[in-house]
């Protein structure tokens, strides 16, 4: 079993958590994704996968994964410790429609408004919802495993940990403190967010009025977003000295600032990249449309 499994939600600050594990795990962390894209992965795969390799993960070393497609597992399996990333839901669309537009060269849309009325009725419409939400065998056949399931997202559970981008070393500091309780600690400091889209200006910013469609796009996931920074709150109350505890990891990401350790981020080529079953068929779905992949 792993320690620790990332939902790397798209433009939700995961490379620089990405980084930070890579750093305390010294190059170790499992960067887990499908060969297509979009093609979501049922957590069975990398389940089935660390057992038939199991010097992955069982040698004593502290071990990680980063996915931005597998499903969520349920309680006690795959990992002792799931994470995720929320961000407020338009704030990461425009960085999403920045990335794509100035970065990747993969968007069409000729303003930001066209951007978010082209995300209605596709599977990047309250996509953190859906990236977060257990897929049931129903949701496979009919969503491709990017189904939205609210209801099944229990942010009460001790294994799952969900920070927000807007409280990001909150966030690593709860998430610290539960590897903590688990006999398993993981320095999460970071020298400076990584993969940050520049600000662009101009034609290629965020002109046109999105507000039309933002609330068919993000509705769900606003309501996750406040329930998740309010199960938030409650980690950190219960967290004794945890003032001190956050001093003490922005001095240690000062620190890395100042020293920039080389880390090594994997490319593509140097992924796990699992198949998913063909045919749609539970544990896995054979394809999902391009645009859910992030």
């Amino acid at each position: 079993m792993l320690t620790l499994l990332h939902l790397h939600g798209f433009k939700c600050a995961g490379s620089t958590l990405i980084w930070a594990l890579e750093h305390s795990t010294r190059g170790t962390l499992l960067q887990v994704e499908s060969p297509g894209p979009g093609d979501r992965l049922d957590w069975h795969l990398l389940e089935q996968h660390l057992a038939a390799h199991p010097g992955i993960s069982e040698d004593g070393r502290t071990t990680a994964a980063s996915s931005h497609l597998i499903t969520l597992p349920p309680p006690g399996r795959l990992a002792r410790l799931h994470v995720a990333l929320l961000r407020r839901p338009l704030a990461r669309i425009l960085s999403a429609y920045r990335f794509q537009r100035e970065v990747q060269h993969s968007t069409s849309a000729s303003s930001f408004a066209d951007y978010v009325n082209g995300l209605v009725r596709t599977s990047l419409a309250n996509y953190q919802t859906r990236h977060l939400s257990p897929q049931e065998p129903i949701d496979w056949q009919r969503r491709r495993g990017w189904a939205a399931r609210p209801e099944l997202i229990d942010l009460e559970r001790p294994d799952l940990v969900v920070g927000l981008v807007e409280r990001y070393d909150e966030s690593m500091v709860v998430i610290e403190h539960a590897l903590e309780a688990l006999g398993q600690p993981l320095d999460l400091a970071y020298p400076e967010p990584q993969n940050r889209s520049a600000r662009p200006s101009g034609s290629n910013g965020a002109s046109g009025d999105p507000m039309a469609q933002a609330l068919f796009v993000t509705e769900l996931d606003l309501s996750l977003h406040e329930r998740a920074e309010a199960q938030l709150n409650r980690r950190i109350a219960a967290i004794e000295g945890f003032p001190a505890r956050l001093a003490a990891f922005r001095e240690r990401c000062g620190r890395l600032a100042e020293q920039r350790p080389a880390v090594r981020l994997k490319p593509r080529s140097e992924w796990l990249l699992l198949s998913p079953t063909p045919g749609g068929s539970v544990p896995a779905a054979d394809s999902a449309p391009s645009a859910a992949r992030p």
